[in-house]
């Protein structure tokens, strides 16, 4: 209902010599939603002269009626907050726009917005606060669904929520694309480096330097054994195995490395979700590649639209907000907060 409408229903209300089913009827909403109104709003109705019985019983319906929405002020708080946590709109575009712009009550376009963000009519009436059940709910939110200023501001929402959707399915292309491309090995490696003996002196055991050789001459003499043998000092942990080794046949040894994440770059980045210690060592967390191909094939599909479209796909403007919510859900689940 628009302000104008709006401050008629209030001057008729108050005025009292209209009952509230012709004014139900004038105004084209429920004998309740006017209570409610009046409760919200503050309005007084006057006496009405003549049928004073009538009237009498009809105000304390509406008292009555108050005394209801007062008790149950809460109960109404909690759920706003449900409602309001639901949105899928910024607050550059929520019921207040609407409201101002459309013509609409705030009622009117919160079902106009839940409509647009993939709910049926008759959830979306039920979330926007109308009470109906059954078949009278469908009728209800089908006639509002069809009211014409509903129905543009319900084009409107969706036509923004497209155009900012189409930035994010390129955010969610990249990031499934780079996750899907990211070398594992640029977070950790199992490699074969080099023995002691790959690269001492005649195949003999090196040290790293002579304070290392030292160490081990001294606990040896104290054990009363032989000394260490020496192969000369500058052993490197990371260098390749001698082909010609003895000790190693030029396998080398096995070892696991982890990257310094601090400094990750390009895909490997998207690729990793943290590390986590357990009683055996580090774990390293990583996105699931093969979730992430599927995501992207799906994605890459419906951006083709309809000229190359599989048989069943969506096109890319006929994702819900679900269909965005459950992908960025699943890009949080694998990645977190990487900023």
């Amino acid at each position: 209902m628009s302000k104008p409408e709006d401050g008629g229903l209030e001057r008729d209300y108050c005025a009292g010599q209209q009952s509230l089913r012709k004014l139900a009827e004038r105004y084209g909403i429920s004998e309740g939603a006017i209570r409610k109104r009046a409760a919200k709003n503050g309005w007084v109705r006057s006496e009405k002269t003549g049928t004073q019985n009538g009237t009498q019983v009809r105000k304390k319906g509406t008292q009555k009626k108050e005394v209801r929405t007062k008790e149950k002020s809460s109960e109404e708080k909690k759920s706003s907050a449900r409602k309001s946590e639901e949105k899928v709109f910024t607050d550059d575009e929520n019921i207040k726009e609407g409201a101002n712009d459309f013509g609409l009550s705030p009622q009117q376009a919160l079902f106009a917005e839940y409509v647009a963000a993939g709910k049926t009519r008759v959830d979306a009436y039920r979330l926007a606060g109308y009470k109906c059940t059954g078949n009278l709910a469908y009728q209800s939110a089908s006639q509002l669904y069809r009211n014409i200023k509903v129905a543009r501001y319900i084009r409107h929402l969706r036509d923004k929520f497209e155009q900012r959707q189409a930035a994010t399915i390129d955010d969610l292309i990249h990031q499934y694309t780079s996750i899907a491309n990211a070398d594992p090995n640029e977070l950790a490696q199992h490699r074969r480096v080099n023995c002691r003996y790959c690269w001492g002196e005649h195949h003999l055991y090196q040290w790293r330097d002579i304070a290392e050789h030292d160490r081990a001459a001294a606990k040896a003499a104290k054990d009363g054994r032989q000394p260490p043998e020496y192969g000369g000092l500058g052993f490197v942990d990371t260098a390749d195995p001698h082909p010609d080794c003895p000790k190693c046949s030029g396998e080398g040894v096995s070892e696991v490395f982890i990257t310094d994440t601090r400094d990750l770059e390009g895909n490997a980045r998207w690729l990793y979700a943290g590390v986590k210690e357990t009683k055996f060592g580090i774990e390293v967390q990583t996105a699931s590649q093969d979730a992430a191909r599927r995501e992207l094939t799906r994605l890459l599909t419906a951006r083709i639209g309809s000229g190359g479209i599989v048989p069943g796909a969506q096109p890319a403007t006929g994702y819900t907000a679900d269909d965005y919510r459950k992908a960025q859900d699943w890009i949080n689940n694998e990645l977190g907060d990487l900023d």
